[in-house]
């Protein structure tokens, strides 16, 4: 493995004093999880709150210059549908598009099949304005899915088992108004390692957008319909508990129910992936350009603006 100096002789600037617990920086070479082929590149990352191991999961994207425009929704559902431990639960909920319900993860996909929707305490969530059996038209609902509801939802969640995308059939397409009965899609079973958020009153996916720094995240105003992907984008979706439909145990300046945990790129699977600067021996640094991309020639760099790491800790640097 190549060693990476260290830097006595260096002038910088520092611009920040650490990453801390909450932060991240995406190393591109790291990520085994792709889907898509081309010469650009985003990243997406999940974070669960249950309790589990503190992991926030990274998955690639790659297109072409000259495809078009791929939005943030365009990204999760080719993720899922090649993916092997990801899975998407999403509703079209109006013009602005489609709504994430709910996220799972799981080796095998083996998450699919253990998803049920309780019907009967949906039918008594005071916090659910969809009706059942009689269209509420005050909110634009055109007609209603009945005693179907149950047999509806089953099908929805077998035909997920092989694309591992759940489409949510009581959306605002058939029925005019999208049914948010998210919180009774339930796991039942499964092993430890299993995950599975799904939610809107009781809590939700807060959907954030940036780049390679996680301190460059901020809080999306659009959903992932509308989100379109430049080379280097990073979506990030972390589950945020709230107390009722409004209000709730969240962070004011951040949106935030938790800092983001460490990053994790192999998933459950030994990683394949080397990085050529990384030390052998304790006390030393890594050095990585602004984009996440290690410096390869770290011993000689060029000037200019970059980010150091040794540990757990990281420093943006100005070499000149």
């Amino acid at each position: 493995m190549k060693k990476t100096k260290n830097y006595p002789s260096i002038v910088a600037l520092i611009l920040c004093v650490s990453l801390t617990a909450n932060a991240f920086v995406i190393d591109w070479d790291k990520i085994e999880h792709w889907a898509g082929s081309g010469t650009n590149k985003a990243a997406l990352v999940v974070q669960f709150d249950d309790g589990g191991d503190e992991k926030a999961y990274v998955w690639g994207y790659r297109w072409n210059d000259g495809d078009t425009q791929p939005s943030g929704e365009d990204m999760f559902r080719a993720i899922a549908a090649e993916s092997t431990d990801l899975y998407l639960f999403t509703q079209y909920t109006g013009w602005m598009g489609n709504t994430v319900c709910g996220i799972g993860y799981s080796q095998d996909n083996a998450v699919a099949s253990c998803i049920e929707y309780d019907f009967d305490s949906a039918m008594e969530d005071p916090c659910i304005s969809f009706n059942w059996f009689s269209a509420n038209e005050l909110l634009g609902q055109t007609s209603v899915p009945g005693w179907d509801t149950p047999e509806l939802c089953e099908e929805a969640i077998d035909h997920a088992k092989t694309t591992h995308i759940l489409e949510h059939p009581i959306d605002a397409a058939r029925y005019g108004y999208a049914c948010y009965d998210y919180d009774h899609w339930l796991k039942r079973g499964g092993d430890e390692r299993m995950r599975w958020h799904a939610g809107w009153y009781k809590g939700y996916w807060s959907y954030w957008v940036g780049g390679v720094d996680s301190e460059t995240l901020s809080y999306s105003g659009l959903g992932y319909t509308s989100r379109k992907l430049t080379d280097g984008a990073v979506d990030a979706w972390k589950y945020t508990y709230l107390d009722g439909p409004v209000g709730g145990e969240i962070d004011g300046f951040t949106g935030a129910s938790a800092p983001w945990h460490e990053l994790d790129y192999k998933h459950f699977k030994e990683s394949s992936v080397t990085d050529p600067t990384m030390e052998e021996t304790s006390g030393t640094c890594l050095l990585f350009r602004t984009d996440g991309t290690p410096v390869r020639n770290s011993g000689n760099p060029a000037p200019g603006i970059y980010i150091m790491v040794m540990g757990d800790k990281a420093i943006k640097i100005v070499i000149h």
